[in-house]
């Protein structure tokens, strides 16, 4: 069923301390997924507020961030709370996992949108 599945993302989990380049390009990180099918759907109602200056976000604290619900079939790799998802298509597009829980349909990952350093 892969309509249930519209995109591609790689997991990066980060060996040390996490930056990143203007084109969003992950560096000290290791890739522990690539081309895992998955559904991304946007929680615009929930969320936190987003820092001042946040690139392609809010600029003042009281604009709520959105929160994102990005799915992954169960045969995905152990995913843990840090990791960076990174959409294969758009590559700029890349979540932090807040929250990562596996369960009988596979992964559910809490996350927000990964800021490359500005």
């Amino acid at each position: 069923m892969s309509f249930l599945y519209p995109f591609n993302v790689s997991v990066q989990r980060a060996s040390g301390t996490l930056t990143q380049t203007q084109d969003g390009a992950a560096q000290g990180s290791t890739v522990i997924a690539a081309s895992l099918p998955a559904s991304i759907q946007l929680k615009r109602d929930k969320g936190f507020s987003a820092p001042v200056g946040f690139q392609g976000g809010a600029t003042n604290t009281s604009a709520p961030m959105p929160a994102w619900m990005i799915y992954l079939q169960a045969t995905a790799p152990q995913i843990m709370d840090g990791d960076i998802v990174t959409d294969l298509v758009t590559p700029t597009r890349q979540w932090k996992v807040d929250a990562a829980e596996f369960t009988s349909l596979g992964w559910q990952l809490g996350c927000t949108p990964f800021k490359p350093d500005a």
